[in-house]
């Protein structure tokens, strides 16, 4: 008995961190996420959107996935493309070594410290150089981050929540040069989801004192959060804290119907974390940025630039957010 109760401590607790980017084929589930916002030399701004995803399958293969998607926020319009391989080199590829992951033309590699992006979809691509301005931070306690209790409900979380962009933009033809900010996630697991959930409300925020801040709130479907919700703050430094539930509040202030999909998301957000003196308001860029992904991951979620103004430290701040948003149209949790 006492040897089953230490085996099953471990497996809650999860394994030690690791901030390594590269891929984890010993694992279930896994992506990685660019979001950031770009602007042209006369000032228009445009927010980006590129990921990758590993799955395992039943059949104990993997299947890969990609999502692109570009907001341009003078024009009010919104663009995706999508993309699914197996595995098979110079098709869809993931390095264990080092963070290399393809998708035919789509890629994200490190270089020499800098990540490099390059996707294309009809009337738009991207070739940006992301640097790093602070180092990798990891989520949760030692690293996991806990969607429930059981032991294969959690992922190891990892984020570099602050780079500069510089690189070029092409839309229709015509290339520009860009700058910005962008923020990269880097996740993996076993996959598992507590079967009460209903989909979650994610928010990255990059703030004009030099702060960032992630949160994500768990949705069950009685309509209450989880408790197993959390974020982090990180400090001008790098240093990072963890947050649990009743450390933050999320209230969204209006809603978003989706001609498309029919569904109904919130659509502007407060959000409050009272130790801190952060009282900040979320509001998006451009209302219409959801992805119905047919033809890959099969998820429909809303994930659009968004701005930030407010206080922190009882001091006003502006900055920049990417929010994700699923299970608002139906069960389509991967």
């Amino acid at each position: 008995m006492i040897l089953a109760a230490i085996s099953l401590a471990a497996a809650l607790a999860g394994p030690l961190p690791d901030t390594t980017l590269g891929a984890h084929p010993d694992t279930a589930a896994e992506w990685w996420y660019y979001t950031g916002h770009l602007r042209t030399a006369a000032g228009r701004e445009y927010g980006f959107e590129l990921t990758f995803f590993r799955a395992r399958l039943p059949d104990g293969e993997d299947l890969d996935a990609a999502h692109f998607a570009l907001t341009d926020v003078a024009a009010g319009t919104f663009r995706y493309a999508e993309k699914m391989h197996r595995p098979f080199p110079g098709i869809a590829e993931s390095d264990p070594a080092r963070l290399s992951v393809s998708i035919e033309n789509w890629q994200a590699r490190e270089e020499r410290g800098a990540h490099r992006l390059r996707a294309t979809m009809p009337g738009a691509a991207i070739e940006l150089r992301l640097a790093p301005e602070k180092s990798a931070v990891v989520h949760g306690e030692g690293g996991i981050s806990r969607k429930g209790p059981r032991p294969d409900e959690y992922s190891r979380y990892v984020s570099i929540p602050r780079m500069s962009v510089s690189g070029i933009l092409d839309r229709e033809g015509r290339a520009e040069a860009v700058t910005g900010i962008a923020w990269f996630d880097h996740e993996c697991g076993p996959g598992g989801l507590p079967a009460d959930l209903s989909g979650w409300d994610w928010f990255s925020a990059q703030l004009s004192d030099g702060t960032e801040l992630m949160l994500y709130r768990l949705r069950t479907k009685d309509g209450h959060d989880s408790p197993f919700s959390q974020g982090t703050f990180v400090e001008r430094d790098g240093r990072a804290v963890t947050l649990k539930p009743g450390d933050f509040e999320i209230a969204a202030v209006g809603t978003w119907k989706s001609p498309q999909s029919g569904a109904v998301y919130p659509s502007g957000w407060r959000v409050r974390v009272p130790s801190r003196a952060i009282d900040l308001s979320i509001q998006p860029k451009v209302s219409g940025q959801e992805l119905v992904t047919k033809r890959s991951t099969r998820v429909t979620y809303w994930e659009g630039a968004c701005a930030v103004a407010g206080s922190a430290g009882r001091r006003p701040v502006t900055g920049t957010s990417y929010v994700e948003l699923t299970g608002y149209a139906g069960v389509d949790l991967p």
